[in-house]
């Protein structure tokens, strides 16, 4: 649907007759979605913990955490009084599901190599659940201590540490890397899906009356499995986080008539969000963490379309407005170049993602056939004749 409304008239700067302010709006057709399985690791968060979001379906994610060797040298690190901690800081604002409900997980080794920078959301890994390295359960609280299983400490994390104390020659790294592979976050309920803060997680080597030794993480990551979607809402699309679901569409600026890009003062791409769909099915202290904004690429789909869209190059960042509970971007430079130029490139698609760091976000999108549909919005001056 095409529309130009008329707010008024001002003093053109380009032509010495006055102007018209006029605004010309028009429905973006045909917006569909694409699932993705994009990488998971090596953001500022990993996310763990299962949630059945009446809206989304059933999600269920482990994490994944290894930690990193200390450089604290191993003969003044262990005794018989030693213990190592794992401390979790959680991004509390970004907690997906019953903020006040307990979500309990076990804790087991992992036993196949995986690397942070290339596993993906979606992608399953060996984990040995013969035996329990640890338990633990967060509630409302930010933080928490987590004391792992001194046997899996003795055989499975030690060992490296002593290596070049005995040996100089040794690349105690190496052989970590290659034989040990970290710890999973499995979560044995579904309250809530918590992200966690792998700048302040670390793990803590103790011993009683001596200094606590700090160690970093070293590898990061987690996988998701979403199940028993329901229908959606009729005219309405989701789009999550991760790339696990992005928006994608056409646009012909060469049906816009009457419009040259020089005259534009702005042009904007507005989504709105199923804001009524969104705040049905969450209550009391169940949220649903809301996204900020969202990015807009544009980019030739042919070949390896993920690989284009990470780390991307996107042509607008939009942000969201609680006032109409839309993104809106800001595209004005690209329609104006694109009326100057005769349309955009036959080849491109658009697409709209979610940005990731590693949290858990998902935000459902009114549709074409939606009572608010999305639409470019171009205000621009005409001359009066």
């Amino acid at each position: 649907m095409i529309g130009c409304e008329s707010p008024g008239s001002v003093g053109s700067g380009l032509t010495d007759s006055e102007a018209d302010v006029v605004v010309y709006r028009d429905t973006v057709a045909t917006v569909t979605t694409e699932q993705f399985n994009s990488y998971s690791g090596d953001y500022a968060f990993f996310s763990a913990g299962g949630f059945n979001d009446p809206l989304f379906g059933e999600m269920r994610a482990t994490g994944m955490i290894k930690p990193a060797l200390p450089n604290t040298s191993s003969d003044t690190l262990w005794d018989e009084n030693t213990v190592m901690k794992m401390r979790i800081l959680f991004d509390s604002p970004n907690v997906y599901g019953d903020t006040l409900a307990d979500q309990s997980f076990d804790v087991y080794q992992i036993d196949e190599y995986w690397r942070r920078q290339a596993f993906k959301l979606q992608d399953d890994i060996r984990i040995d659940e013969s035996q329990k390295v640890a338990s633990f359960t967060v509630g409302s609280e930010d933080s928490l201590e987590v004391q792992l299983d001194q046997a899996w400490v003795n055989e499975n994390y030690r060992p490296y540490t002593e290596e070049l104390a005995a040996d100089s020659t040794v690349d105690e790294d190496s052989l970590y890397a290659n034989q040990e592979f970290g710890l999973a976050l499995v979560p044995t309920n579904s309250n809530k899906i918590i992200p966690i803060d792998i700048s302040s997680t670390r793990f803590l080597i103790e011993d009683a009356g001596e200094d606590t030794v700090q160690v970093a993480t070293n590898q990061w990551a987690f996988f998701m499995s979403r199940n028993n979607e329901p229908a959606l809402p009729e005219g309405s699309v989701p789009v999550h986080s991760l790339l696990e679901s992005a928006l994608s569409f056409n646009y012909d600026l060469t049906e816009i008539d009457n419009i040259s890009g020089p005259s534009i003062s702005r042009a904007e791409l507005v989504f709105h969000q199923n804001e009524d769909a969104m705040n049905q099915t969450v209550s009391g202290s169940v949220k649903r963490p809301q996204a900020q904004s969202a990015l807009l690429h544009l980019i030739d789909p042919n070949g390896d379309t993920l690989s284009k869209l990470v780390p991307g190059n996107p042509v607008a960042n939009g942000l969201y407005s609680e006032e109409d509970q839309a993104f809106h971007f800001n595209v004005t430079a690209l329609v104006q170049n694109g009326l100057i130029n005769n349309g955009l490139d036959e080849d491109q698609r658009f697409y709209i993602t979610l940005p990731d760091n590693g949290a858990i976000k998902s935000s459902l999108i009114s549709g074409s056939a939606s009572v608010n549909p999305p639409e470019l919005v171009i205000t621009y001056l005409k001359n009066s004749q």
